[in-house]
């Protein structure tokens, strides 16, 4: 494994780490789907260039300054597992270190969303080791259980990764000045998930807003809701990421309204209008709700005797 900062001592030991467990939602339904219509070699094709281009940014990433290992990352297929130990837990809490991968795997799931391809997963902090051939620890085996709940496409933090949060709010005269608060959302039911979807605005408002982003998500989403409507299981997780997709929309526009002062600044107005384009992307889930339809069963005829 390389650039491994597990490795570097001669003998083996326990770091306390981020930990961070991901795989593609429905990736055997989408496999076997593959195979059984012939598709195969053209979704293989799809898969790999997708995953390649993927795990090489994030294993670049961990190289760090000077080539030094950050962290480890080993990944088989659709799964990939990231340790990050933390180098002064006692003084920062690990900021710097959960504040990278927050933006890698922001990076991450932007990119395999934009190939139709939807991340599950947990990220947890405690002991941890990790090498070619081992990985082993308390935070990998939270991290895996937040994943295998079933739950919506979304990356959420575990109860100990919270804590770990809580204290780095800590640094800051008010939490929504922390660069957590933009990065991360609480959900409905009270999980704390990675807000990806962020990355569409990363150099708003020089910049402007990455709509290629906003309109290849919405794109893919509808796609699963579509193809899901017979599937209430599956696609409940669909509309989980429509009413997610939303929210980042309807939010972002109110948070920059068009500026009514006349003497407004004229680069700022014209950011701001540009996010109110925003709205064209929102997803009518109603519109693609799965509705009730005339019986289409096949009657079983009565077989007279005589």
């Amino acid at each position: 494994m390389i650039n491994n900062p597990y490795t570097l001592s001669k003998s083996i030991k326990l770091l306390p780490s981020f930990v961070c467990y991901a795989d593609i939602l429905g990736y055997s339904y989408l496999s076997k789907k593959a195979i059984n219509s012939g598709s195969g070699l053209q979704f293989l094709n799809k898969l790999h260039k997708a995953l390649t281009d993927a795990y090489e940014r994030i294993r670049e990433h961990s190289k760090g300054w000077g080539n030094d290992p950050s962290y480890a990352v080993k990944v088989f297929t659709d799964n990939i597992v990231v340790g990050y130990p933390l180098r002064r837990h006692g003084f920062d809490f690990g900021e710097p270190e959960l504040g990278d991968i927050l933006s890698f795997f922001s990076e991450f799931q932007v990119g395999l969303s934009m190939e139709g391809f939807f991340l599950r997963g947990g990220v947890a902090f405690g002991d941890h080791y990790m090498d070619d051939d081992i990985v082993f620890g308390d935070a990998l085996l939270q991290a895996v259980a937040q994943d295998k709940n079933g739950g919506p496409p979304r990356i959420s933090l575990t109860p100990s990764a919270i804590k770990i949060v809580r204290h780095q709010l800590g640094f800051y005269g008010e939490a929504n000045w922390a660069p957590q608060h933009e990065d991360l959302l609480e959900d409905a039911d009270g999980t704390i998930f990675l807000n990806y979807l962020g990355e569409a605005f990363c150099a708003f408002p020089e910049g402007g807003i990455f709509f290629e982003l906003i309109e290849g998500h919405q794109m893919n989403i509808i796609n699963g809701l579509r193809e899901y409507r017979g599937n209430p299981s599956v696609r409940a997780k669909y509309e989980w990421a429509a009413r997610y997709h939303n929210f980042v929309c309807s939010e972002f526009v109110a948070r920059h309204p068009i500026p009514v002062d006349a003497d407004a600044d004229e680069m700022h107005a014209l950011a701001h209008g540009e996010a109110q384009k925003l709205l064209n992307y929102k997803i009518d889930i109603d519109v693609l709700a799965a509705m009730p339809r005339r019986m289409t069963i096949a009657p079983i005829k009565l077989r007279r005797t005589e």
